[in-house]
């Protein structure tokens, strides 16, 4: 961890956890806790614009049954960057892998990250590296670990496909037109981190038997394991910067640590500042406004739904100061990334996804991810490349 790094994080810790400004007794804040903002097009905040798309991609496809849904019917990493890319056909069950933000923070420094691999949960399943940090159990048949699947929508998919943005060639090729990738504004991505049951139930007392784990959680069977959906990130391109939100199941150990929850639309308690005399702990259901349930009703979700909650939505790098932004989720940043919430941002991190003449990401892009960027990208790290619309899909491209 660099110093400044390690600065920023033991100071987020330490005095950013609350809404309110922390500038007594010397105190220096160095970011703030992204809140809701503005979405181009829209008369509503980055709130109420995420959840009612969230409400449209957990719709379930048959109204006569919960699931799957929509999510689950989207393109994959693997299904997108590939030499033979498709779309998924009906029914064909979801890929889970380990986390590739895990393997760009425990891979060696002398370990290529080039034509990076999506590691299929099922092949290799392993403890994550923050699971000290989470409290999450270590031992056990089958051994505790959280698979993540990386979903991409029809018109996201379709423009990295029809566009050759899918393998190196492809990318190089862009390269050498000066290209900097866009995606249509419709296009959306979620980053969904999922918990097998049996993990589930060491990691939270109390949950009781499978039957009631299936009433509180949203799950799903990958090959010979159910697994429950614990986390998500989304990211829209509706602003030019996209936007961005994060969703945590309210039984999450934690959830609100370091730098609290903010729901401006959907959650009746719209503000919960984080405990600061214990780490992991419960911060209880995230309730509903009747306009958020009108909108679930509308559209046809399972009552399970409820039990998800936004943790913040993010549209800017910074405040118009310049103040960093932050915005992390306690499993997809805290115990899978084992990386600091409180010195995290989406927007940032994202922002540096690109690549090289060679159509693969150079070795400064892929040196600064461990490291949890945060505010304004720094120019010198993207000397030599062309983004790619804020998407990390582009580690792994196949070269052909």
């Amino acid at each position: 961890m660099t110093k400044r790094i390690f600065a920023i994080s033991f100071a987020l810790i330490a005095t950013l956890i609350s809404s309110t400004p922390a500038v007594a007794q010397g105190t220096v804040i160095v970011a703030v806790p992204a809140r809701a903002g503005a979405v181009d097009g829209k008369s509503e905040n980055s709130d109420a614009f995420i959840w009612r798309l969230f409400t449209e991609f957990t719709a379930p496809v048959a109204k006569g049954s919960p699931s799957p849904v929509v999510f689950e019917t989207w393109a994959s990493d693997e299904d997108t960057f590939a030499s033979k890319p498709h779309w998924p056909k009906a029914g064909e069950p979801m890929k889970l892998h380990v986390s590739v933000l895990e393997l760009m923070k425990t891979l060696s420094t002398t370990q290529t990250l080039r034509n990076l691999p999506a590691e299929k949960i099922d092949v290799k399943c392993q403890n994550p590296p923050g699971a000290a940090v989470g409290g999450f159990p270590t031992s056990g048949i089958p051994l505790p670990c959280i698979a993540e699947q990386v979903a991409r929508n029809g018109p996201q998919f379709n423009y990295i496909v029809n566009n050759n943005l899918n393998t190196q060639a492809g990318l190089a090729a862009a390269y050498k037109k000066s290209i900097d990738v866009e995606m249509p504004l419709e296009s959306i991505a979620i980053k969904a981190d999922w918990i097998p049951l049996s993990a589930l139930q060491q990691w939270i007392s109390g949950l009781g038997d499978i039957r009631t784990i299936r009433k509180l959680y949203y799950t799903a069977t990958v090959g010979s394991v159910e697994y429950a959906l614990v986390a998500m990130h989304v990211s829209s391109r509706q602003n030019p910067n996209w936007v961005w939100g994060t969703f945590e199941h309210q039984m999450n150990p934690g959830r609100c640590d370091a730098i609290g929850c903010f729901d401006s639309f959907g959650a009746q308690i719209p503000s919960v500042s984080p405990n600061r005399t214990a780490v992991n702990t419960q911060y209880g259901a995230c309730p509903k406004t009747q306009q958020l349930k009108a909108m679930m009703a509308s559209a046809n979700l399972s009552p399970v739904w409820e039990n998800y909650c936004l943790k913040s939505t993010q549209v800017d790098f910074t405040t118009s100061d310049g103040m960093p932004y932050v915005l992390g989720n306690s499993v997809i940043e805290g115990i899978v990334g084992n990386g600091t919430i409180a010195a995290s941002s989406c927007i940032s991190c994202h922002a540096y996804a690109s690549f090289g003449s060679d159509g693969a990401p150079t070795q400064s892009v892929r040196a600064i991810l461990p490291f949890n960027p945060t505010g304004q990208p720094m120019p010198g790290v993207l000397n030599g490349s062309r983004k790619f619309a804020f998407m990390w899909g582009v580690l792994q491209a196949p070269k052909q």
